[in-house]
């Protein structure tokens, strides 16, 4: 019985173990059918769900990117003399990857030979690890040479554009600054930095599995789109003289910070922009004092009542007014004079800078026609000047004043402005009453050179009748003939313009020691070409617009009146040409050339009738140059609206044209000396 039951057990063992067996089988199957399954789902996410990402990894690990960065626009002055230049310059980069750990040591000792800098920092860099670790920029093309000799592993080059100002620090305010990335900062430069600056492009590297790289032409390359170039109002031969004007005012007042703005009336173009504002080194770009100050503008605002005044036929040039003797109580306070007057027409009311009179004479106008012809020469509101910061100035509304407020705003107190803003509102005087925007830019200019944008006058209101701005010259000439601004005059050609010397305010109100002076005008008088407003902030002793301002007008007229008829004449030109200057300056050497040998009289500067069909606003006929030296031609050609080009420096025997010939105003008449 016992062995009997031991065989059946033994039979039912094997089967259980079959049984087993095939269950394992089963379920190595299942696990690898799983496994199977598993891999084709990680096979389908690698190869179709996550090719894209996969391939641009590999492609990442195999491809670099190269950035061609765009050339940066270049910027001209109106003669088309570049202004900025870009210069190539290179830089030092390691590839810590590349520099094996036993020869560190011999590396950075010969590196740091070539290109003298820190051992140590070198290491520091070296320790960050890495494909590109940045170590040196402004390298030059010897230092390179020398780089390629040593034939350093580890060490890549790279070339990149800098910004050049060639002619250091004029017109620096204006033109502003770029960063290490050539990007505007200030200035021009930021104003129109997205036109300068251009789009970047690309190339692709191939990368081994060493990591060196080596262009592959197969793959895409995307050229760079350069900046366009900007060509400015400015004239540099203008800008160089005002420049120099103002750093000699700057240099004998001791003044806080000073600026000037020249403006064609006739357009609103910028011809030059000058500002100083403390010490700086000859490198350094500083806020441009012209644009962003705001300032009282004292008695150079004087024309914004008188305008009023003739255009509302509330008076006349020759009314008479009582000027109080210099002492008056008006609405509570007391207005002095500087010197006292008793009995002043209008127009010595402003030759004479009458505050008493002034402020009787605004009383005839009203707060609200005041403030409307304020508004009108366009206080208070931005001038529309294509440059950065541009602010709006102060000009409060009537319903905001108090009872002192009009005749403040009449003495040119209680109003902020800017030295734009006055050019501009006495070029609407100059050119016979249009308030214009002034603009930086004459034209954009593409890579293929086409001409995107051009600009152009833009009217932004009238403020005055033809026949107003006539009468508000005629006493702007009597303030720089008889008046404030004699320190303006010159001998070439009649002058109009109006000093202001303002106080400014303090801690406790207004300071007596501390003045805006300033001196705004145009020229010619009766046919203007240049309005140019100064100004001196906090000169040191004297301090009157008529003192430290209106001498700084008068040495840019002379020298840019004298420079044009130089720069056409190779004799003068030669004769005082300097190395060191932009344009030729003549006033210092003008002096020992011969004067006029008969007296000046309009009546010989003045041309014989011409001939019927002629029409006089665009011809002239020629005068009679003969005797005359180079100081009287130049004046009379002046006033006839014509330019002069000298052979020689003596007095004059011959012309041509002849005498009596019709010639285009703005012509050219050749003179000689022998």
């Amino acid at each position: 019985m016992a062995r009997t039951r031991g065989i059946r057990s033994k039979k039912v063992s094997e089967s259980d173990r079959l049984r087993i067996g095939r269950r394992r089988q089963r379920l190595i199957f299942v696990l690898l059918l799983m496994f199977s399954a598993r891999l084709g789902v990680a096979f389908f996410e690698i190869q179709v769900r996550g090719h894209d990402e996969y391939r641009a990894t590999a492609q990442k690990q195999q491809k670099k990117r190269i950035v061609i960065p765009p050339e940066r626009g270049t910027i001209y002055d109106r003669n088309g003399v570049p202004l900025t230049v870009n210069e190539e310059e290179y830089g030092v980069y390691l590839v810590p990857r590349h520099v094996d750990p036993d020869e560190t040591e011999q590396f950075v000792e010969t590196l740091t030979s070539i290109l003298g800098v820190n051992a140590r920092e070198v290491k520091r860099r070296l320790e960050e690890g890495g494909w590109y670790v940045r170590l040196t920029r402004g390298m030059s093309p010897e230092i390179v040479h020398q780089l390629e000799a040593a034939k350093l592993d580890g060490v890549g080059v790279e070339s990149y554009r800098v910004r050049r100002y060639p002619y250091d620090r004029l017109a620096g305010d204006l033109l502003g600054k770029v960063n290490t990335e050539n990007k505007g900062l200030d200035g021009i430069e930021l104003y129109y930095d997205e036109v300068l600056r251009g789009t970047p492009g690309y190339a692709i590297h191939q990368r081994d599995a060493l990591g060196h790289e080596y262009p592959n032409f197969t793959f895409p390359v995307k050229a760079p789109v350069h900046g366009r170039a900007l060509y400015l109002t400015i004239d540099l031969g203008v800008q160089e003289i005002v420049e120099a004007a103002l750093e000699t005012a700057m240099g004998k007042t001791h003044a806080k910070a000073g600026s000037v703005v020249v403006v064609d009336p006739r357009t609103g173009e910028v011809l030059a922009m000058a500002t100083r504002g403390g010490p700086r080194k000859s490198d350094q770009r500083g806020r441009n004092v012209a644009v962003v100050d705001q300032f009282e503008p004292g008695s150079t605002f004087k024309i914004v009542p008188l305008t009023g005044l003739y255009e509302e036929s509330l008076a006349a040039p020759n009314d008479s007014l009582f000027c109080e003797r210099g002492t008056w109580r008006h609405k509570g306070r007391t207005i002095r004079d500087v010197h006292p007057y008793d009995y002043l027409t209008v127009e010595q009311v402003i030759e004479a800078s009458s505050n008493i009179c002034s402020i009787k004479l605004a009383d005839r106008l009203g707060d609200n026609r005041l403030y409307e012809y304020a508004r009108k020469f366009g206080f208070g509101l931005p001038a529309g000047l294509d440059f950065p910061g541009e602010p709006r100035g102060l000009l409060k509304r009537p319903d905001e004043w108090s009872v002192l407020t009009a005749g403040s705003v009449t003495m040119g107190y209680e109003v902020m402005v800017t030295s734009v803003q006055m050019a501009m509102a006495y070029s609407a005087v100059a050119n016979g009453g249009e308030l214009l925007r002034p603009y930086l830019v004459r034209r954009i200019v593409d890579t293929e050179g086409g001409v995107e944008f051009e600009g152009r006058p833009q009217l932004v209101r009238r403020v005055m009748k033809p026949q107003t701005a006539h009468l508000v010259t005629q006493a702007l000439v009597r303030v720089v003939e008889f008046g404030t601004a004699r320190s303006a005059q010159i001998d070439m050609l009649p002058v109009a313009g109006k000093t202001g010397t303002a106080r400014k305010v303090g801690e406790r109100g207004y300071d007596y020691k501390r003045h805006t002076s300033s001196f705004a005008g145009f020229f010619p008088a009766d046919d203007a070409r240049y309005a140019v407003f100064v100004r001196i902030d906090e000169p040191v002793g004297k301090f009157y617009g008529g003192l430290v301002a209106a001498p700084v007008f008068h040495e840019i007229v002379e020298n840019t009146l004298l420079t044009r008829a130089v720069d056409r004449s190779p004799a003068l030109v030669e004769r005082f040409r300097s190395p060191q200057q932009v344009v030729q300056r003549v006033s210092d050497g003008f002096g020992a050339l011969p004067a006029a040998t008969e007296p000046d009289t309009l009546a010989s500067s003045q041309p014989v009738e011409l001939p019927d069909g002629v029409d006089p606003r665009t011809h002239v006929k020629v005068p009679d140059f003969t005797g005359l030296g180079l100081r009287e031609a130049i004046r009379r050609a002046s006033r006839l609206g014509i330019e002069l080009a000298f052979d020689g420096t003596g007095t004059i025997v011959g012309q041509d044209p002849e005498p009596g010939e019709v010639l285009t105003r703005g012509g050219v008449v050749l003179v000689r000396d022998r």
